[in-house]
């Protein structure tokens, strides 16, 4: 356990790109998907520093749901917002710890390990702030406005953003104070535009993202994958 390290679970989003069902809900292996995260990273924390953020309309369900697999005790719940900036702030503001670091972590990663978090945890302890990361492998092209390869785009430099993503608790707060209505795509942005600085850890590991139903299978094979692997 990590006494002074709060984890944020992000489960507010509205699935849109998932289809009717909402994907953080389906199974995987014998637990719907959000679960995973939690029962990764529980272990981690001091009772009451992990935060699930779920949206309004669906957090008894969410709640009721985890009370089949989780000590429900130790996990503390917010409504999430509109966004996925007021959903972390809504959690952030429900952390009682004053310093330390904070993970950030999208719920629908349920493969992230606990040793990947304590990865990127030592990581922040040093730079302030580090997030899981991979690096591109494909052959990357800018295209123009009519979708034409204008220029090829060195991949040496370029990595995909996953999370956990893990910050210096004071840092963070300070950073998500001055978005002023800015809405970045994630929390390392947060802090870039804060001006501060933040390290790629690679993840080397399976941390899938399920954005489409063809991925949970992909997920189930991974998940089978790690289990005997």
């Amino acid at each position: 356990m990590i006494p002074d390290l709060g984890v944020i679970i992000a489960a507010g989003g509205s699935s849109r790109r998932y289809g009717e069902k909402d994907k953080l809900l389906e199974i995987l292996g014998d637990m719907p998907v959000f679960c995973h995260s939690i029962v990764n990273f529980l272990p981690l924390t001091a009772p009451g520093n992990l935060i699930v953020a779920v949206r309004q309309e669906a957090l008894d369900e969410y709640r009721q749901c985890a009370e089949k697999f989780l000590p429900v005790d130790r996990v503390c719940w917010v409504a999430g917002g509109r966004d996925r900036v007021v959903s972390v702030r809504n959690a952030l503001a429900k952390l009682k710890l004053s310093s330390g670091l904070v993970a950030i972590h999208d719920a629908a990663r349920p493969l992230a390990s606990a040793q990947l978090l304590l990865k990127v945890a030592a990581k922040a302890r040093i730079s302030g702030g580090a997030i899981a990361a991979n690096k591109v492998a494909d052959s990357l092209k800018l295209a123009d406005e009519n979708g034409f390869i204008k220029v090829p785009v060195d991949r040496s430099m370029v990595y995909h953003a996953e999370t956990p993503q893990i910050f210096d608790l004071a840092k963070y707060r300070i950073a998500c104070g001055k978005l002023d209505g800015i809405v970045p795509t994630d929390d390392a942005e947060i802090m870039r535009l804060a001006g501060f600085p933040v390290e790629l850890v690679e993840s080397g590991q399976w941390n899938m993202k399920l954005t489409s139903p063809e991925d949970l299978a992909k997920l189930q094979n991974c998940f089978t994958g790690c289990l005997h692997g």
